[in-house]
């Protein structure tokens, strides 16, 4: 059964009925879009402007000239009051499912069906059996993942557009949604449009920062939209009220001036002078309202105030409202409610609904605001309680948002138990579809009521900073982790102090504040060492100690914790135990014993569907996997980290992961695909609002460009006296080492060299900086100085090195200590390592590091007079290297393979 596209909505439809002028521009760029669409390649226009610009009408002239042509258009849209999460995605699927017979669209759905069911029942008409929302998997991704295969296999049919209106009230998790589609369906014909407000209060800063990340892909552009010029205004009164061109022409520069081309008010403004005589009376100032507020101020006022009461009402309920909602909260009898509804229709205020039972909503938001600006705050709270009242008895669980907001709006009239109670049901909602921005939200407003005691606001606070750490705003989550930690009920300290610990580590702060709280929280609380509270929080402060830098302590600590978790037997407490401790240290000395422990992690948090510690240990155990050389071990933790990210959706997650394929990708040669990755976690990690991940994403394109050559093109920027104030040095040291700059080499390298080098060696940054000082030292002949770093190289003999969060790796440990025993002249020893070092960056598969040994060898072969031996490794070199475009070690072997054999050895 062929599927049919929607209708599109009556009141888009009723926005084409007026003129549009002054966008040819834009209508321009919407059909170069649409030509690279029918090409195969998804395109997004992002249309914003201030309130009243004409993206609303723009947007149903999209729409309609695409619907004229059989293109399936779906229109959704998000509302200023609250809403339920990917409300836009669940109003377009709607108006979709509702428009087809039952079952059509079955084939489309498929295995998407149970996931969308999270979005709209409707599906239950297409898929009877497509099960509960509790049956299907609890996967933020999933969801994502079954609403982009669902629009792919509709794409597949016919082209498709997306039309999103006020985007700038959408909440962050149909944000993430629209981005995850974007990405996913880059390559099918698809068309979004998605409007937003540019101006506060309505600005949306999330949406600003995700539209500038997007625009690194393809197909992704912005048009704002601007005030109409004079010539515009003039075709548009012209056509309004039918005047001829040179008393358009004159009428336009007074109305540009009274109304900056602003569509909304320019139209108002019309219809208010039409009602009063017409444009002629734009010279008499008297008659010009000193703003569109004034106009519709002034409506009301001559409708009389039972009118303005029941507008008042609708208004409070929200932009569209329905008959039954404003009857029940009306203060006037059904007659006289019904006929002040009519009354503002009939004046432009309201506008029917068409083809709905009984809904009505405002012209244009700018409405709705104005006659909110005109209530007092006290009346405001009065209506606010009426709307919940009325709505509260709707069995509809999707208006449990809007009756908390109404609640909690009105709480001060003596409704703090049904505000308490709806914002609770409104957070365990939100939580339940992963939306965990909004869950932290609602938990936040729900503990500012002021009737609570402090153990109800210390619960909701804690259900507010689980779900900010779930969504990666770590630096929120600490703010009010720390605000519980000087409460007088010391177990609430434990509690506040564990999850301050919590959300420190995952953005890698190294403070010694979570030790602190945690030291201080576990002096005064009273537990037994038995106390599962007590084990996790000493769990905790081990791993608090490790990011102090106090390694010594942190083991002692950690495994004292973990001695007292297995006592007790408890396997959360053991997870929670055995995780912190994976913390206490990365060094080569101990990586079988953390490889021990996260496979055992790995069991345990399995069992008890952890999926937190299942993404941080699985990283973990990546790098680890990485550190002593063994690849499937490192294959398998990528996609086990992939498949926790999948359970749990957060975005701390999602960047380790993407860090994880960004390094598999480096290390097999494909620069373009690493790059492109590290760019997929640098937009990932920018959702973490107070972290900083640029720093990763920097190194990781340094690690690119160096081996591409594209470093060249810096030699002119840096001479060797650069300040080290501000800069990273270790990162400015690598850079003079690729551009061969020796005044830079020696002044950074003595500069790091000047330190107590012992004292870092726990940092996750330490192999990086030790590779970056080698091999500025290697490079400059410096024995002294590679005399001091050999020990520390040799402290991974037969392992490779790596550093951060997976962004750089440097392969074989043995390459460098190979080249160190070249330097010395120490031959033997020379080819034992790089022997070494090429058995194991060939047993990691990794290209990129084969090749530089198979170089550094070659170039060892030369400098002693082997010559057939350098040419033939360095040909092997050319071979790997070539392929993948890797200059770096091209350049390495060039000068061996242009040379003339000079015979045998």
């Amino acid at each position: 059964m062929q599927w049919v596209p929607p209708p599109l909505p009556a009141e888009l439809t009723a926005r084409r009925g007026g003129p549009l002028v002054g966008r040819a521009a834009e209508l321009g760029a919407f059909e170069q879009a649409w030509e690279r669409v029918e090409g195969g390649k998804r395109q997004a226009v992002f249309v914003g402007g201030e309130p009243g610009a004409g993206k609303t009408r723009l947007a149903a002239e999209v729409a309609a000239r695409l619907a004229d042509h059989d293109v399936a258009v779906l229109v959704g849209s998000s509302t200023a009051d609250a809403d339920v999460p990917y409300a836009p995605f669940a109003e377009a699927l709607d108006r979709l499912l509702v428009a087809n017979p039952s079952g059509a669209l079955a084939d489309a759905l498929a295995d998407a069906g149970p996931q969308l069911r999270r979005l709209t029942t409707e599906v239950d008409r297409h898929l009877p059996d497509a099960g509960s929302v509790e049956e299907v998997n609890e996967l933020r991704r999933a969801l994502f993942d079954a609403v982009t295969g669902f629009l792919r296999r509709l794409a597949a049919d016919r082209p498709i557009a997306l039309i999103f209106e006020d985007m700038h009230w959408a909440q962050v998790p149909t944000l993430a949604m629209l981005e995850h589609v974007l990405i996913g369906c880059v390559d099918v014909c698809m068309l979004v449009v998605a409007t937003f407000r540019t101006t506060e209060p309505d600005r949306s800063e999330e949406l600003a920062t995700r539209m500038a990340e997007l625009h690194r892909f393809d197909g992704v552009r912005r048009l704002d939209l601007g005030g109409l010029d004079t010539e515009a205004i003039a075709e548009f009164v012209g056509q309004t009220q039918q005047l001829r061109p040179p008393s358009a022409r004159s009428a336009a520069v007074l109305l540009r001036d009274k109304t900056g081309g602003n569509p909304f008010f320019l139209t108002e403004l019309c219809n208010h002078l039409e009602i009063r005589g017409g444009l002629a009376k734009l010279n008499a100032h008297q008659t010009v309202p000193a703003s569109i507020g004034d106009v519709i101020a002034r409506r009301l006022g001559g409708l009389g105030a039972g009118v303005r009461n029941v507008i008042e009402q609708a208004a409070v309920l929200g932009e569209a409202f329905d008959l039954p909602a404003v009857i029940a909260t009306s203060e006037t009898d059904l007659t006289a409610t019904l006929a002040a509804v009519d009354a503002a229709e009939a004046v432009g205020l309201v506008r029917a609904v068409p083809g709905s039972d009984g809904e009505f909503a405002f012209v244009h938001a700018l409405t709705r605001e104005a006659v909110l600006e005109g209530m007092t705050a006290s009346r405001q709270r009065v209506m606010h309680a009426r709307a919940a009242e009325a709505l509260e008895g709707r069995a509809d669980p999707t208006v449990v948002p809007r009756v908390a907001n109404h609640y909690l709006l009105a709480h001060v009239l003596g409704y703090h138990d049904q505000a308490l109670r709806y914002a609770r049901k409104a957070a365990e909602g939100a939580e339940r579809s992963l939306a965990y921005e909004d869950a932290a939200k609602w938990f936040e407003r729900a503990a500012s009521l002021p009737e609570l005691s402090p153990a109800e606001r210390a619960q909701l606070n804690f259900g507010a900073a689980t779900n900010h750490v779930r969504s990666g705003d770590f630096a929120h989550a600490r703010a009010i982790y720390e605000s519980l930690s000087v409460m007088d009920d010391p177990l609430i300290r434990v509690r506040a102090a564990v999850g301050y610990e919590d959300a420190s580590w995952r953005p890698g702060l190294a403070s010694s504040k979570a030790a602190d709280l945690l030291a201080s929280a576990l002096e005064g609380c009273g537990l037994d060492t038995d106390d599962s509270r007590y084990v996790q929080a000493l769990a905790s402060f081990g791993r608090a100690l490790a990011f102090a830098g106090e390694a010594a302590r942190a083991r002692e600590v950690g495994t004292r914790a973990l001695d007292h978790a297995r006592a007790i037997g408890d396997p959360a407490v053991l997870v929670h135990a055995l995780h912190a401790t994976l913390w206490q240290s990365l060094s080569p000395e101990l990586c079988d014993v953390q490889l021990e422990r996260t496979a055992e992690l790995l069991r345990g948090a399995q069992s008890i569907r952890d999926y937190d510690t299942l993404g941080s240990v699985s990283h973990f155990r990546a790098m680890v996997s990485y550190v002593v050389g063994r690849p499937d071990d490192l294959a398998a933790a990528v996609a086990e980290l992939q498949r926790a990210v999948q359970a749990c959706g957060q975005p701390f997650f999602s960047f380790i992961s993407a860090c994880g394929k960004q390094a598999l990708t480096y290390l097999s040669g494909d620069f373009a695909g690493a790059e492109q990755w590290a760019e997929i976690a640098l937009r990932t990690g920018n959702l973490f609002t107070a972290n900083e991940t640029e720093g990763s994403y920097g190194v990781q394109m340094f690690m690119i460009r160096r081996e591409t050559g594209d470093l060249k093109r810096f030699a002119g920027f840096v001479d060797g006296r650069e300040t080290f104030a501000g800069r990273w040095v270790p990162g400015l040291l690598a850079l003079y080492t690729e551009l061969g700059c020796e005044r830079g080499m020696t002044r950074a390298l003595n500069h790091l060299l000047n330190r107590n080098l012992g004292e870092h060696t726990d940092e996750a940054q330490w192999p990086m900086e030790l590779v970056f000082m080698l091999e500025a030292a290697l490079e400059l002949g410096n024995r002294e100085a590679v005399h001091v770093l050999r020990p520390f190289v040799a402290r991974y003999v037969g392992k490779n090195l790596a550093a951060g969060q997976f962004v750089a790796l440097f392969g074989s440990a043995d390459r460098y200590l190979g080249r160190i025993a070249a330097l010395n002249g120490d031959t033997d020893a020379a080819e034992r390592h790089f022997a070494a070092a090429l058995e194991l960056d060939r047993r990691m598969g990794a290209a990129v590091h084969v090749a530089e040994t198979l170089a550094r060898h070659a170039l060892f072969a030369a400098s002693g007079g082997r010559s057939d031996e350098a040419r033939r490794l360095a040909e092997q070199a050319r071979e790997v290297a070539a392929p993948i475009g890797q200059s770096r070690v091209i350049d390495l072997v060039g000068p061996l393979l242009t040379s003339a054999p000079q015979g045998p050895d």
